[in-house]
């Protein structure tokens, strides 16, 4: 049963507190997760710089920069790049990784504050397990998308994951991987508001009004650890 919050309030201090918790700067620290997530990065790369059209972008849920910096660095979109996220102290350490202060806000992916059309690409990786209203969110991101945009979703494939997990522990090789950061057991932790499948993330995507243009699972097919989807909005007829 996905966790309900009686105010926008609870859930920030709720997330802020999973931020607390779970240590997001840590994660990267592993060198396995930079390995996989390596695939993760360098498949939204290549999509977002095969767009035709490349003036603006927007992370939304962008937490500490990881992502929003290397797409930066990566001068894909001449109008500038620019992260949203719900939680202050995750845009502080942004600011600080990305060096693209001015291009950081504060505020809550179902109600942006964009106007229509502003961007060509928005992202969503590794954001939408966590969050109450996931058709909601979906639906914002497409309203702020201009003709021919496109939003690419990332989620972790949950019971995929946790078959990974199961085999790393079962041979030994749990602690030896994982070190100092020590990942939860399975995908289905407190900050996991769902637990994602590739069906359930189709049809939220399309729930939002969008039409799926690619599909791909990360880092391979034989190892879905992660789920992608590109769209764009039906009202855009661009292919």
């Amino acid at each position: 049963m996905p966790k309900i919050f009686d105010t926008p309030e609870a859930y920030r201090d709720w997330n802020d507190e999973m931020i607390r918790r779970y240590q997001p700067d840590a994660y990267y620290e592993n060198r396995l997760i930079r390995i996989l997530e390596g695939f993760r990065l360098r498949t939204i790369l290549k999509l977002l710089e095969n767009l035709p059209s490349r003036g603006t972008f927007l992370e939304v849920g962008c937490g500490f920069g990881f992502v929003l910096q290397r797409i930066a660095c990566a001068r894909v979109f001449r109008g500038g790049c620019y992260g949203l996220d719900l939680s202050l102290p995750s845009l502080k350490h942004a600011a600080a990784q990305t060096g693209i202060e001015g291009g950081l806000v504060q505020g809550d992916g179902t109600r942006l504050p964009f106007r229509k059309g502003a961007f060509d690409a928005v992202l969503l990786t590794e954001v939408i397990e966590h969050v109450p209203d996931p058709v909601g969110i979906l639906r914002a991101c497409s309203e702020i998308l201009a003709p021919g945009g496109r939003l690419i979703v990332t989620a972790p494939n949950e019971a995929w994951i946790n078959r990974l997990k199961g085999l790393l522990r079962s041979v030994g090789l749990w602690r030896l991987i994982f070190g100092r950061y020590q990942a939860t057991q399975d995908m289905t932790d407190e900050w996991h508001i769902h637990e994602v499948d590739p069906e359930m993330l189709r049809r939220w995507v399309t729930d939002a009004g969008l039409r799926i243009t690619r599909k791909r699972a990360l880092p391979f097919p034989g190892l879905p650890l992660r789920i992608l989807v590109a769209a764009c909005p039906r009202r855009d007829s661009s292919p």
